[in-house]
């Protein structure tokens, strides 16, 4: 219920949350049939063209508060039974998966031995979710970018640039080529036994034991990603991190679909370390690891669409990419709020209602120039070239050597498994901080 409207000053905003609830109210009196809004359709079931509930359509895109959404989050009901899942584009992503996993299953007799029949699984692989990547992604983006489907962007000054796309592309393709990696690592781990797996037919003839896990994991695996994804993205926002790693993706300070998967690829390793739980804890049906993986990287698309008025559209990461220090999470489980990280809309400077974080100084001209690094135009500084040559080159060459085995005299410093992971996951944070310092030393002997 609404709270009664004392002060003057405070009319608009009750105006705004009182006409939101009651605007929730109606939708969800209407809403009989058990099919509305499946897989987030709108009630008119189309993806474009409405904007959500809360949002009070005379303001400017992203100027509506998020307090009418907010105030009903998190909700535990829908979270803890999975119904979110039938009632968001998570329906979709599922959809996908099992259609995956159904024609493109995983060969575990091939992946038992690293040869030329592993590696054409392997390129055929890359093709299946290269294929699956773009087609969602360029769905998103004609959908929006070409056809208009949706009228309200969150930038009314936007200038499409096709270097910027082409930019985001060529990362997005990375990104899933690494995802394809790490499916063939996965796979070779459970054809060898050296991960243990519940198997297809574990999980459906056991209905106390298989079929719950393998609900339990449909449920888990988006709301545990949206507690990794949180505190993963605090991590690259670490000035060692965030120069040479995080930078590339917040060169999109007015994003686009191609935008979401657009990262460096050590950010896309640390992105895809949410494959470890459940994977590589639990003994769970080798679709769980499948599921979290095409939610990695389907999920980033519409919600980076930089539009108002469509089925997943986010106010709330938009506002992260225009202002950097804030929202680094998704408004689910509220973590930003309990962290004290939450930005509620976009606004001037005289607005002291909203979170001012550390960033809040980027203004328009500003985005603007940072969105304009967003290309792949020009050479990088030569800080940014040593830390890609040591850490985009040197990961994939340690991955190598330790999967050539001891037999391999070249290989032998690469057998230890802890030192493997050290190299891997942690020479990219120490390595940024050791450029970061090379290159301040190097700014005040120019002095």
């Amino acid at each position: 219920k609404a709270r009664p409207k004392t002060k003057a000053k405070n009319k608009q905003n009750h105006s705004i949350t009182i006409m939101s609830s009651s605007c929730t109210e109606t939708k969800s009196n209407k809403t009989t049939k058990w099919y509305n809004g499946i897989g987030g359709l709108n009630p008119n079931f189309s993806l474009f063209g409405i904007p959500p509930t809360w949002v009070n359509t005379s303001l400017p895109p992203g100027h509506t508060s998020q307090s009418a959404m907010l105030s009903t989050y998190p909700e535990w009901r829908t979270l803890l039974t999975g119904t979110y899942i039938i009632y968001s584009l998570n329906l979709v992503w599922l959809l996908i998966a099992i259609w995956v996993y159904i024609v493109f299953p995983y060969d575990y007799e091939v992946a038992k031995h690293w040869d030329s029949h592993f590696g054409h699984w392997i390129v055929k692989r890359a093709v299946v979710n290269m294929s699956i990547v773009h087609l969602y992604y360029s769905f998103w983006h004609v959908s929006l970018y070409g056809l208009k489907w949706s009228t309200r962007p969150f930038n009314t000054n936007r200038v499409y640039r096709w270097d910027k796309l082409l930019h985001n592309m060529w990362y997005t393709t990375l990104g899933t080529l690494q995802w394809t990696a790490w499916e063939a690592l996965m796979l070779y781990c459970y054809a060898t036994g050296r991960m243990p797996y519940l198997s297809n037919e574990e999980a459906f003839t056991s209905l106390c034991y298989g079929t719950s896990h393998f609900l339990i994991c449909i449920i888990a695996v988006p709301l545990y990603r949206e507690v990794h994804f949180y505190f993963t993205h605090r991590l690259i926002h670490i000035r060692s991190l965030y120069t040479y790693v995080h930078s590339v993706h917040h060169r999109n300070t007015d994003v686009e679909p191609f935008s979401g998967l657009c990262m460096h690829p050590i950010e896309h390793l640390y992105y895809f370390t949410s494959i470890a739980l459940p994977s590589l804890y639990l003994r769970v049906t080798p679709f769980a690891f499948l599921w979290n993986g095409v939610h990695l990287i389907l999920s980033p698309g519409a919600s980076h669409s930089g539009w108002e008025d469509h089925v997943d559209s986010d106010q709330y990461h938009y506002l992260h990419h225009r202002y950097f220090e804030c929202n680094y999470g998704t408004p689910s489980l509220l973590l930003d709020c309990i962290f004290g990280t939450f930005r509620d809309k976009l606004s001037d400077k005289s607005d002291t209602t909203t979170y001012q974080g550390d960033a809040d100084g980027v203004g328009d001209v500003t985005a603007r120039k940072l969105d304009g690094k967003a290309s792949l135009l020009g050479l990088p500084d030569w800080d940014q070239f040593v830390y890609n040559l040591l850490f985009c080159v040197m990961t994939p060459a340690i991955y190598v050597m330790a999967l050539i085995g001891p037999s391999s005299s070249i290989a032998a410093p690469f057998n230890n498994p802890s030192g493997v992971a050290f190299l891997v996951v942690i020479a990219p944070i120490i390595g940024g901080i050791l450029l970061g310092l090379v290159k301040s030393w190097v700014k005040r002997k120019k002095r």
